[in-house]
């Protein structure tokens, strides 16, 4: 079998990273920049929730990156997100997936930080959580609410960047569409520390 490549598939999302300001963002771009030669460790895994990712990487609102995801989709170690270590309860986790591309679990080593895909399909809640790791969310396709701090939930779609610091509380929640983003942690990158907050406030005007 030929190995994996996913050199086009970082090329893009480090360009979708770039397009920002953040430190962080600088972070994951050269990440995956600096690995797009990289032979990936791959165990594949088409979960219930490839259906709808794969409609939506169809969407023509979505960024460009999304014909990079498509050839390779069912090749990544997707798993449910945060559902094998309990970390987030079922009836929410397997709803979403994601995919650490870059990291200390992730299909190629790095432990400078973790940079991976998340997807959340429509109608699903995930409500306030925190952690210690500062983490940036790009949505790549798909639109959600999002929220973080004290603010209210805000509709965002394809391009929007979502920044939270430090152990700041953020939550997303989708209604008719599903979503797909690219995000990274940077600094103390240990899931250990992550833990869910509570409900949010309402939608805002």
């Amino acid at each position: 079998m030929a190995q994996l490549d996913l050199s086009p598939l970082f090329s893009a999302l480090a360009d979708v990273l770039a397009s920002g300001q953040e430190e962080i963002a600088t972070i994951g771009a050269a990440a995956l920049r600096r690995h797009a030669g990289s032979s990936p460790v791959s165990e594949p895994a088409v979960l219930d929730t490839n259906t709808a990712i794969e409609n939506l990487l169809h969407d023509p609102n979505g960024l460009p990156c999304t014909t990079q995801i498509l050839p390779v989709l069912d090749q990544l170690s997707w798993h449910y997100s945060g559902y094998d270590d309990g970390r987030i309860s079922a009836d929410v986790a397997l709803k979403m997936q994601t995919v650490e591309l870059i990291g200390a679990l992730g299909m190629i080593f790095d432990d400078s930080c973790r940079v991976g895909l998340f997807a959340q399909t429509a109608n699903t809640d995930y409500i306030i959580r925190t952690h210690a790791a500062e983490e940036l969310f790009v949505q790549i396709a798909g639109e959600a609410e999002w929220m973080k701090g004290d603010e209210l939930y805000c509709m965002r779609g394809p391009g929007d960047r979502m920044h939270h610091a430090s152990f700041q509380p953020h939550a997303s929640r989708t209604i008719d569409s599903a979503l797909i983003a690219v995000w990274v942690w940077a600094g103390e990158v240990d899931y250990g520390t992550y833990s869910y907050v509570g409900t949010g406030p309402k939608t805002g005007e």
